[in-house]
Formats: structure tokens, sequence, C-alpha cells
């Protein structure tokens, strides 16, 4: 009895010892097996989470560590050490390729692969007898913009869309919780809060339409009122009377408004009730209250010159903002100053937005797309998303979800009537019914392993499609290998939660992990792990070389600011690689994109580039050709042998890989990388908490972007606009000097100006990158290495 108690009581560790031992063995035993099952030896990680065999088993892979040789050899060693019948072997991956390359490689007749969507068919053909109508993805996009530009012609409609655009799109942020300046000003990239007054520009035979740039959240929204007001106006244009003197720039109010020869100015003071201004507008080893005084002098100084000058000067203020009263104050103060309002139609103002912001409407109508994916996937109402935005505590986001919702609603609503009329269902409503059958017991087949590729694209539909497969079948084993740091699949429903925390949906289980990596080395390979690892809801993995002696390197490139194009860094790379005798004509090169409108940075006039879009690239794949469609962008430099290179957009270059890597557009704003508009905060109405780092979906798809390289991957930013995400990998490069601005603290100083002094003393003068948006601190180097630095105040 002693003994069989002690058993009892021990039994955790008995069995962990015995398996433990039983692993060991199986190694051993079938080494020659495991040496030959996939093709090529598999390494001792891949053999181990092959032999492990619990109830529910997750493999956490690395990018290029062999996923599907692990597969391959996990069925043979089923089929083969255990006699498992193939036909109860159910082999499920996401795409089409995948399933029939794996298939393919098992050459093991009757095990059954599948995508979800062949799955989901056969179950209901297999109940209903007949094959059920889907409505295609790719008519999916297509179908809500056509809605959505119906819906816009009721003016109830187009009120709230109007509102949203102008108040809601880019989360307001109070510019009194920002801890820096940079810290403000890259918050004003990332969201993109530029206003909707169109300037042109011309450059490298290229016409743009740029939104204008302003230096804070409050500016923009002022400019837009005056816009959608009919009110004309520019944007810190030089007061009319000299004011300049040897310490002092010429005085540029915010805003200067013309109208039927009145001349009004607008200056809005960054002040809260209390009187004090920003945090941040503290300078360095200087206290709040020091900056409070510098500011007020500033404002009385402006006061003064206005009533010396005899010309009008209008007042705004940061608490106007706050508490909501700055219209009202805004309007009645034009008034009094002689400004008439003449307030656009709400056509004229979608008009206007639409044609300066172009990207951002095309950006919302996929974002309606991700969002109602995402809700069917989940099983959600209308009704559910009211009541889950009923716990959100920021009453400004809350406002802001309840305004999208009232948008999307009408859409969701004519899809759902669409699809009914047309006895149609789309691929959620798909999974949805076949899991409803499963449930019911109407479609039964026998299944003793379930095997499933790429599982952090797992959405909660597929997971309860599964679940009532394993609940039909009790003895049925769970087999599932995928790379959480590579989900990025969240427009089409899948949930990261459901690989974070696996063992919580599909109970006990053993996770395995597979390391090392056959497709790039170091120092891409640290490179990549630190910053995905930035947000520790993924999985921590220690991935290594197979190769160790070999390296892939990384580069950051900068484009000419302000050029709105990557043709010229681009070109220089090419050029680089060239003039190292880089053999390139034997290389294969992506240029990968955020968007697939990144294509048109490349676009100059009488440039050296030829873009032929749409070309049919065909792959073979164990002895599978397939077709897909793809950008072919051809460099053609006077006197060098010629470059051919691919466009993908990110997503499409998922499972393939390359020599060279360039990715693009790496900016920041709603359209840059990371894309803004992608992770909209009112996707969090659907997601889980697992998936609320900020950024981290861009965080995934940028690190999916850099780890398609072998040999090198370069990163092309703007020196000005450089995203986030490249501030981070600056960090980390310890081969480049960037000289940080002590005063806004994130941007860099770059060298404005060389020339000789009066006393023939040379002098580099340096100047901030924010200096568009607010940050003026500059400084002069000498050639006696002495440093003179000043800030040259805003007159």
């Amino acid at each position: 009895m002693k003994k069989f108690l002690d058993y009892y009581k021990n039994a955790q560790i008995n069995r962990s010892k015995h398996n433990a031992a039983f692993v060991k063995q199986e190694l051993n035993t079938y080494k020659d097996f495991f040496d030959t099952a996939a093709g090529k030896p598999l390494d001792l990680q891949q053999r181990t989470a092959i032999v492990e065999d619990e109830d529910a088993n997750l493999v956490i892979a690395g990018a290029g560590s062999g996923k599907t040789m692990t597969i391959v050899g996990k069925v043979k060693y089923l089929v083969e050490r255990y006699k498992t019948d193939p036909e109860n072997i159910l082999l499920i991956s996401f795409t089409r390729k995948s399933a029939v390359t794996l298939a393919s490689r098992l050459k093991a007749e009757g095990v059954i692969a599948k995508t979800f969507h062949s799955l989901g068919i056969d179950v209901i053909k297999q109940v209903e007898e007949k094959r059920p109508s889907i409505f295609e993805e790719q008519q999916f996009k297509p179908f809500i913009k056509k809605t959505f530009i119906e819906l816009i012609e009721q003016e109830e409609y187009l009120a709230s869309v109007t509102d949203y655009f102008t108040n809601f799109l880019k989360p307001v942020k109070n510019q009194f919780d920002f801890k820096n300046q940079g810290e403000y000003i890259q918050y004003i990239k990332d969201q993109n809060f530029r206003t909707y007054k169109a300037h042109t520009t011309s450059n490298n035979g290229r016409t743009t339409h740029r939104m204008e740039i302003v230096k804070s959240i409050e500016e923009c929204r002022i400019a837009n009122f005056l816009l959608f007001n009919g009110i004309n106006y520019e944007y810190e244009y030089p007061y009319e009377f000299e004011t300049a003197t040897s310490d002092k720039r010429q005085y540029k109010p915010d805003f200067t408004i013309l109208q039927d020869g009145k001349r009004v100015y607008l200056e809005h003071q960054a002040i809260s009730r209390d009187n004090s201004v920003p945090p941040f507008f503290a300078k360095r080893d200087e206290t709040q209250e020091q900056a409070n005084q510098k500011y007020w002098s500033k404002i009385n100084w402006q006061r003064d010159v206005h009533k010396q000058n005899r010309t009008r000067m209008i007042e705004t203020y940061s608490y106007e903002m706050f508490d909501g009263t700055w219209v009202d104050s805004l309007t009645e103060k034009l008034q009094d100053a002689g400004i008439k309002l003449s307030p656009k139609s709400l056509q004229e103002i979608w008009a206007i937005i639409n044609y300066t912001a172009g990207e951002e409407v095309d950006g919302f109508i996929t974002l309606f797309q991700t969002f109602i994916t995402l809700m069917k996937s989940n099983n959600y109402t209308i009704s559910d998303l009211v009541e889950r935005n009923g716990s959100v505590k920021d009453e400004m986001l809350a406002e802001r979800n309840r305004r999208f919702i009232q948008i999307i609603k009408p859409i969701l609503e004519r899809y759902e009537a669409y699809l009914a009329e047309r006895q149609v269902i789309d691929f959620s409503d798909m999974i949805n019914r076949a899991t409803d059958y499963i449930a019911a017991g109407a479609y039964q087949k026998k299944f003793d392993y379930i095997i499933i590729d790429e599982f952090q694209d797992i959405s909660i539909g597929r997971y309860k499609l599964i679940k009532e497969l394993r609940d039909t079948n009790p003895g049925c084993r769970l087999f599932c290998v995928g790379d959480d740091w590579q989900s990025i699949y969240r427009f089409t429903g899948s949930d990261i939660t459901l690989f974070k925390d696996f063992e919580r949906y599909f109970g006990y289980c053993i996770k395995s992990k597979i390391e090392t990596t056959y497709r790039f080395c170091n120092p891409l390979i640290n490179l990549s792990s630190e910053f995905i690892l930035k947000n520790d809801s993924q999985t921590a993995k220690s991935l290594r070389p197979a190769f160790p002696d070999k390296m892939t390197n990384y580069n950051l490139v900068y484009a000419p600011s302000g050029d709105q194009g990557d043709a010229i860094a681009l070109k220089n790379i090419f050029d680089e690689l060239q003039s190292k005798h880089v053999d390139l004509d034997k290389k294969s090169i992506f240029i990968l994109g955020r968007y697939s409108f990144d294509l048109r940075r490349l676009e100059e006039k009488n440039s050296a580039f030829n873009i032929k879009r749409n070309i049919s690239v065909t792959e073979v794949e164990a002895g599978h050709e397939f077709r897909r469609e793809a950008d072919i962008v051809d460099y053609s430099p006077i006197g060098r042998p010629k470059v051919k290179a691919e466009f993908l957009t990110v997503h499409k270059s998922k499972g393939l890989e390359a020599d060279i890597v360039i990715i693009i557009n790496c900016n920041s704003g709603r359209h840059g990388f990371p894309s803004e508009m992608s992770d909209d905060q009112v996707l969090n109405l659907l997601l889980s908490d697992a998936d609320q780092y900020e950024n981290g979906e861009e965080r995934r798809l940028f690190y999916v972007a850099m780890t398609r390289a072998r040999e090198r991957v370069y990163f092309v930013a703007d020196e000005t606009y450089k995203s986030k995400f490249i501030t981070e990998l600056e960090a980390g490069k310890k081969d480049k000097k960037v000289k940080k601005c002590p005063d806004c603290k994130t941007a860099d100083l770059v060298v404005k100006k060389k020339g000789v002094a009066k006393n023939g003393n040379l002098y580099t003068f340096w100047g901030c990158t924010n200096f568009l948006y607010g940050c003026d601190y500059s400084k002069t180097e000498w050639d006696n290495k002495t440093e003179r630095d000043r800030t040259i105040s805003k007159a």
C-alpha cells in the first residue's frame, strides 16, 4: 500500500522520467529513420518534437527552421512506427500550395491534406449533399467599397463619415501627456496629423499631392476648421511688418487669414486652464516654471507687436480643446474680427478629403474588411460590440469606437443581406456552419491525428471547428506547428491568443521548439529576435544559425528627405553592390512594400527603373507548378549589367525567400511601416488581451519582411520621416553614429550647412530633422573642435 501511495504521490515525476527515457531510447532506435524520413537528416529538436506524443502538441518554430520537414517526419513516423492508418490522419494547412506540397513530400497514400477552406466545404457537402456556393474573398473588398460609396450618397451617413475623418480617424492625445517633444512629434507623424489642405509638389517628373504639415494636433484641427468653413489661410506665413533682429528670425504667426482685403492673425496658445504649458516645453536644465515664463513672454511679445502695428490678432487655447468649447469660441472670435464663415457642404468636404487623403480613405475601407472578418470569425453581433465598448474606460476612445460602429453597421447589414439574397456564404459562415454540423453529429469521420501547419494563423472560428472534430474523436491527438513571431493574418480573423494560451484551449500539452534556422544567419538573427521580443507577449525562442560561418547582414539606407520616393535610394543600393562586384544577375532580389501602392515610390520620369506589372511567375514546389502574379522591377544602369527584382507586399512574401531583400517606405504615417491604419485601436474590441501590444501585428509583419533574406536586407527610410521601427534598429546598430537632438530626444541632428566664417575658421551647422514640426535646436561645430549651441526662438 505504501508503495502504491508513493507512486501515486510522485506520479507526475515518474511519468516525466519515463517519458524522458522513452524519448531518448526512441531517438536512438529510430536514428536511421530520422536521417532519411524528410529527404535530409532532421536535427535533434525536430526529432524530439516528432517523438513526443501528448494528447495535444505545439511545436514552436523559428523562421526557416524546417516546419515542413518536421511535419513530413511526424506523419511518416506515425505510419511506420505506430502503423497509424494514413486515412485517419487529417493534415491541415492554410494555403492550397502548402497543402499540395505537404501531400507530395509525404508520398503516403491515404493521408488527407486539406486547407480549412476545403475541409469546411467537404463537411457541408457531405451533410447537405450539395456543394455550397461560396462568396469569393477577392470579391469582398470591391463589395465593401461599392457599398460605402453608395452609402455616402445619403446625407446623414456622409455627415457621420466626414465628422469621423475630421475628428476621430486619428486618435487625439493630449499634448500634456507626452514625456518629451520627440515623443509628441513621433505620434503626430505616426498618425499623419496633417491638414486636408493640399500642397502640390513636383519631383523627378512625378507630381505629388501632399497634406499640409503642421506642428501640433490642435493646429491641425484648427486648420481643417478654417478650410471646411471656406476661410482662406496661410500657415506660418511671415508677418507683414519686419521684426527680425540679430537674435530672432522674422515673426511667423500660426495662421494668417485673408478675406475681402482683411488680414487677421490667429495664434494658438498651448496653455492649460492654470496657464501652464506642456511639460516637454521645458528645455534641458529648465524647470516647468521657467518654461511657463518663457512661453508667456512670447505671448506678451506677440500681443505687443500686434498692438504697436495695429494688426488684428485672435487667440485660441489648448484648454478650449480639452473642454470641447473651441469650435464655438473660435467661431465667435472670427466673426468679431469681421471674418465670415462660409461652411462647405458635406459633399464638398468629402471631395477635399478624398482628393488629399485618398490613401487614408482606401485604408479606412480595408479596415472595414478586417473588422467584419474578425467580427464574424468570433461570432460577434453589433450588440456584442456595443456591450464590449461599454467597458472601455477611456471616454474619448469609447466615443471613437461608438462612431465607428455607427458607420460600419449599415455596411455589415447590406453585406449580410447580399449573401442571404444570393444564397451564398462567406468563409466565416462556412466554418461556422461546418462546426455546427460536426457538433450535431451530422458529420462523422474517424481521425487518430489532426496535424495543423502554420498554426499561428488560426482563428476562433477555426479553433471551434478543430475542437468539435476532437470531441467527436475522443482519442484523436493534435499536433500543431507554427511561429507566433510570424502571425500576420489578423485581417483574415487569426487571433494570436490561441497560440499563446494553447493549453487553455486544447488542454494539457507538450510544447517543443525547433530553433535552428536554415535560411539566415547573424547578425540578422540577433537583430530580428531582439526586435520581435520587444513585445513580451511573443513566445521566447533562441534562434541559431545552421551555418554559423556565414553571415546575413543588414543596412539602413536613407532616401532624400521629403522626396516621397525610394528610387534614388534603390539606385544607390544596386550601384554600391555592383561596385563591389556582387554578381546581381545571379541573385534573387525582393523589393518589399507594406502595401501594393508602395510600388509607386519607384516610379520616376527618365529613371533607370522599368516596372512591369502583373507578370505571371511560376514556382515549382515538390514537382508541382504554382502560378502567382508579381510586379517585376528592372534596373538598367548605363554601362553596367541589368538588375531584375520582384516587388511584393510583405504579406505575399510570406513563405518565400531571396538572397537580397529591400524593404521600402519604412516611414512613419498611417500607411507607413508600421501602418497605424492596420493597427487601428478599434480592432481591440475584437482582439484578445494577448494581442493588445502597440503595433503588435505590424511588428510581426516587419519581422517577416526582414527574415525573407538569406544574404542581406536593406531598410529604406526617409531621413526626416523614418518610422519608430527604424529608430529602434538604429539604436542597436553600433557602426551607425547617429547624433540625437538633445531637445526633442528622438530626432537626428543632420548637417544643414558647411562653410568658412569671417575669422577663417571652418564650421559645420547642424539642425534637427524635426525642424518642420517645431524643434528648433541647432549647433555649430568649429574646426578648433569647440562647439557653440544655440536655440533660435520663434519670434
